[in-house]
């Protein structure tokens, strides 16, 4: 019996010992969640946390503090300009860190590097869509014009500097709990990074598109049943009545009482003006009252970005005030500058018009090595990129997609998107490939 005994707890612990030490149950070894010292308890705060303390971070040029109030949004004073980018960046880095990360990482196409392939494959193919987009093709092409503009630069530089003073300051135990869980290491920011996560806001605003569904309908419809049934202006923009409709005389006519008191029934008095009428085919979801018009006397404005409702959120409140500036509004965690708010002169907003901004080009390659394709009435050689895409847990998968004068084929005859392309070649033309510095026009 004791042998029995001694072998039973023998199994028990070497299964104990295995199940706690490798990743059978979850994607982090289950001892290291439990470790008293560095596991998950680490992470738990209390509600009343105070975050005052003293720190020193390499690269502040001078003194900057940080207040934070009641509902603990950061106030941020800096002494120089660049500081203020540089705490902003150690700010994102403590409260959204893993957000950062992910975000960027889903917009290079590396979804799958740290959450594994997903179910049918699902982030593995959103990965391969993303690269063959030029998600990264577009960044690269955006962080040139950054560091091109010694302003941009400065504040990338600075915004990136205190991301990694964060970064660098992580120990085991104080790693975000999304790491733990998925047993992955933060990984250090650049200002490419900062080109990545734009060109993610990009795709979020800017991709309003139908051209496949447009073109497939144009082969089914007439070009008279197409320009009914897809106007270039909705007849929602009519009343429902047709203009000219007859009535009958009305069964019941309504008087309006000896006594009342509107506008309506006093058509004497009420002059209409034509030009005062709005142009029904201009407005959106912003406006602008004047400060006449509002009770303490100061304008109001309105604007709407169409982002998407995300948990965590994708903004993050701050004040950032340096001797040259003083701003008040929405950051983006991954970008410096606020991005929508107001400063001393002025409030500040974005709305998103929804714009088609990509249009596909069918290829015609010379044959199945793709090395020329057909333009202008001649065979040019096609550029490659080879895509080596991680896989949590999986070995990696390769990708070849070629770029043509319109941009990367995104749809060929390994990958479709799960569109009906026939097997043809399709390049895509996104405006997010043309060279632009779009964090210049947040610069206070």
């Amino acid at each position: 019996m004791k042998i029995i005994s001694f072998l039973a707890s023998a199994v028990f612990t070497i299964a104990l010992v295995i199940i706690l030490n490798t990743k059978m149950i979850a994607p982090a070894p289950l001892g290291f969640l439990l470790s008293p010292q560095h596991g998950l308890w680490q992470n738990a705060e209390p509600s009343n946390k105070n975050f005052s303390e003293d720190l020193h971070i390499a690269g502040l040029k001078g003194k900057a503090s940080v207040y934070f109030d009641e509902r603990l949004i950061p106030h941020v004073f800096a002494e120089e300009e660049n500081d203020v980018y540089l705490v902003q960046g150690y700010l994102h880095a403590k409260f959204r860190l893993f957000q950062m990360e992910l975000q960027t990482n889903v917009a290079a196409g590396r979804a799958a590097e740290m959450l594994g392939e997903g179910d049918d494959k699902k982030i593995l193919k959103h990965d391969r869509e993303f690269r063959r987009l030029g998600m990264v093709y577009a960044a690269e092409i955006a962080e040139k014009e950054m560091d091109a503009d010694p302003v941009t630069k400065a504040s990338c530089d600075s915004y990136t500097a205190g991301v990694n003073a964060y970064i660098n300051s992580l120990t085991e135990s104080s790693l975000p709990v999304e790491y733990k869980l998925l047993g992955y290491k933060p990984t250090a920011w650049s200002n490419f990074k900062t080109a990545l996560f734009l060109k993610l806001m990009s795709n979020d605003l800017a991709a309003n598109e139908r051209d496949f569904e447009m073109t497939n309908a144009k082969h089914f419809f007439s070009s008279e049943d197409f320009d009914l049934l897809y106007p270039s202006i909705q007849d929602s923009l009519d009343p429902i009545i047709p203009k000219g409709t007859s009535f009958p005389t009305p069964a019941i006519i309504p008087i309006a009482p000896k006594n009342v008191d509107s506008a309506y029934f006093t058509v004497g008095i009420v002059t209409a003006e034509e030009f005062a009428k709005p142009n029904p085919n201009n407005g959106s979801n912003n406006w602008a009252v004047s400060g006449s018009k509002a009770a303490n006397g100061a304008p109001i404005l309105c604007n709407d970005p169409h982002l998407g409702l995300n948990l965590p959120s994708i903004w993050y409140e701050m004040q950032l005030s340096t001797p040259t500036f003083n701003a008040y509004g929405a950051t983006f965690p991954g970008s410096p500058s606020v991005i929508i708010g107001f400063n001393d002169s002025c409030a500040f907003g974005f709305t998103n018009g929804g714009r088609d901004v990509r249009d596909y080009y069918e290829i015609k390659f010379k044959d199945e090595s793709r090395s020329a394709y057909w333009f202008n009435n001649e065979w040019k050689k096609t550029d490659f990129r080879y895509e080596t895409i991680k896989v949590a847990g999986k070995p990696n998968v390769l990708d070849t997609v070629a770029y043509t004068v319109f941009g990367p084929v995104m749809y060929d005859k390994s990958f479709n998107g799960g569109r009906q392309t026939n097997n043809k070649n399709y390049a895509v033309r996104w405006k997010a490939h043309d060279a632009g510095n779009e964090l210049k026009i947040f610069n206070m």
